[in-house]
């Protein structure tokens, strides 16, 4: 009897064990908070737990070697101000999820508009400075300065966008798609205003037609 009992119990153990390996260590929806809250906070290493904190400023839309973009306080201007609300969630199986997330940030759209007339009215008074021109390095703290300057604003305009968050399963947890319009919900717009920027002119410095 008592090695019935013992049977019984080990059994019912394997059970646990097993039901626990196919459970997620948090729901899609807890993954995408996290996540959020890691990039609000600038905590790479926890956003780098769903997806390369890195990938938000690659791709042809945002410029990879732009200096503000690899700036810590910039990152940190850009970020402070953004919130974010799970509207829903599904799940395609125990693989794949998609999250509706309500995301504001800063408009990026509306700084850009605002920094690159400054900052190419700036470059154009020092090339013809002459001998009162100011060092690259000079002219790029003082476009850095105005950057700043305007992320700073108390009464910056908001962007809110939703977006369908992917994600996908891995190991005991999820791996969140980084697609552009997931970036440009958390850059506030900024993925979008620059393939408009893209869009209108060339990068030779010729308008577009």
């Amino acid at each position: 009897m008592r090695n019935k009992v013992y049977i019984f119990i080990i059994i019912l153990l394997v059970l646990a064990a097993a039901t626990g390996c196919g459970k997620k260590a948090e729901t899609p929806e807890q993954a995408v908070i996290n996540a959020l809250t890691a990039v609000k906070n600038m905590d790479r290493e926890t956003a780098g737990k769903y997806f390369e904190f890195d990938d938000l400023f690659e791709g042809d839309t945002v410029a990879e070697d732009d200096e503000f973009m690899e700036n810590e306080e910039t990152l940190k201007l850009i970020f402070n101000k953004l919130s974010f609300k799970v509207l829903s969630s599904s799940k395609a199986g125990n693989d794949a999820a998609t999250v509706k997330v309500e995301i504001t940030n800063i408009d990026m759209g509306v700084i850009m508009q605002e920094f690159f007339p400054q900052m190419f009215a700036l470059a154009l008074s020092n090339a013809f400075a002459g001998e009162n021109a100011i060092s690259d390095e000079e002219l790029n703290e003082q476009m850095k300065q105005i950057y700043t300057d305007l992320l700073k604003r108390e009464d910056n305009q908001m962007k809110t966008s939703t977006v369908e968050v992917m994600l996908y399963s891995h190991e005991n947890s999820w791996k969140i798609d980084a697609n552009d319009e997931f970036r440009n919900a958390i850059l506030g717009g900024m993925v979008a205003a620059i393939e408009e920027m893209e869009e209108s002119f060339n990068f030779d410095g010729e308008a577009g037609e």
